[in-house]
């Protein structure tokens, strides 16, 4: 169908169908020619009604798809290029495609600017004061290098105009889309009536998610352009990383986050007061429950089973919470943080594993490489 959209290819449109040229075969010829012999077609397409076969300034077409069909039923026949459509038209009016832009995902906002702040702190004489909403904004924007087409799609963001006509049209009347004129057209004029068929059917199917896009968008009117700029790419990319706090969003489970903390270098001292240092590492927790505390990277610790990546860190009596929040969050972080750098102890040998070797012959992850 796309290919045909494409092409220069003459084709006819009759009665709300799409006629195709008929392919010459001399068999077809024969049929043909015995079918407008015995007057069961007749040659004037005008007077036709939804034939078979048309005739129109002595060339055959055959009848091929219905427009209104085609238009409503496009989705399932090219499910592909249906959705880079729609995209399309959503994009060009900056309308939120998915209910989970960060305007309207509480799991994101709670990231950004209730855990975030908790990390990055900011210094006011000797009081360490967290930064407001706008504050983090303002340090992304800085620290952050937001693409020139952000701000583009701020302005278009911030114009309300645009929304309110599509928003007026829909509740007023359905919007239509008037079919071509019935005759020859090529499948280039085809498909750009077809395109904007397309976008209406999206624009009406959309409804209620414009009316939210324009409710959210009329809060965030006098906003700072930069600061709907720096939304609209953390919505868009879905991760950040700043002085070692950072998210990224869950490839396998949609709406989730990973969180995460960098540890940086850190030393622990085995039962003769010998010194490992230990590389830095990502410690994470998970908004898809159960919020426990794991390590992104492959990575040894005597609180990890394995030497390998997304391993949780062993902790003891660590009961985790069900609830995403905040708090949470937070506390599984620094729970997960605190284990690395402070929870073994080198007299006890506690863990999975000592970081000196033991004598008794059991298979364990070697920490030679890190002793200093």
């Amino acid at each position: 169908m796309k290919r045909l959209l494409d092409s220069d290819l003459e084709l006819v449109v009759e009665s709300n169908f799409i006629y195709l040229p008929l392919l010459f075969d001399p068999e077809i010829e024969k049929e043909i020619q015995s079918i407008f012999r015995h007057g069961k077609q007749t040659e004037n397409s005008e007077q036709l009604d939804l034939k078979t076969i048309i005739k129109h300034q002595d060339k055959l077409f055959i009848k091929a798809l219905n427009i209104h069909s085609l238009i409503e039923n496009y989705e399932v026949i090219n499910a592909c290029d249906y959705n880079r459509l729609r995209n399309d038209c959503l994009m060009k009016y900056q309308i939120a495609g998915e209910e989970e832009g960060i305007f309207l995902d509480e799991t994101l906002r709670i990231i950004l600017f209730q855990v975030m702040p908790h990390f990055i702190k900011k210094n006011q004489g000797l009081v360490r004061k967290k930064f407001s909403d706008e504050g983090i904004l303002d340090l992304i924007n800085k620290k952050i290098k937001i693409p020139e087409k952000y701000y583009n799609n701020a302005a278009t963001f911030q114009n309300l105009e645009p929304l309110k006509k599509i928003l007026e049209g829909l509740e007023n009347e359905t919007l239509m889309s008037t079919p071509p004129k019935n005759g020859i057209l090529t499948g280039r004029k085809l498909r750009d009536w077809f395109y904007d068929a397309i976008q209406v059917k999206v624009l009406t199917s959309e409804h209620r998610r414009i009316a939210q896009a324009l409710k959210v968008r009329k809060q965030f009117r006098q906003a700072k352009p930069e600061h709907i700029a720096t939304l609209l790419y953390l919505s868009d990319t879905g991760s950040i990383e700043i002085d070692g706090f950072g998210f990224t969003r869950h490839n396998a489970y949609k709406g989730e986050y990973l969180v995460y903390k960098r540890t940086e270098g850190y030393i622990l001292k085995d039962y003769y007061a010998r010194s490992y240092l230990f590389p830095e590492c990502r410690v994470a927790v998970s908004t898809y429950s159960p919020f426990r505390p794991f390590v992104i990277e492959k990575y040894k610790h005597p609180f990890l089973l394995d030497h390998k990546s997304g391993q949780e860190i062993c902790i003891k009596d660590f009961v985790p919470s069900n609830e995403l929040s905040a708090k949470n969050i937070i506390r599984t972080l620094e729970e997960g943080l605190t284990a690395l750098h402070y929870g073994y102890n080198g007299r006890r040998r506690n863990g999975y594993h000592s970081l000196d070797k033991m004598w008794v012959h059991i298979p364990t992850i070697d920490f030679e490489d890190y002793r200093i």
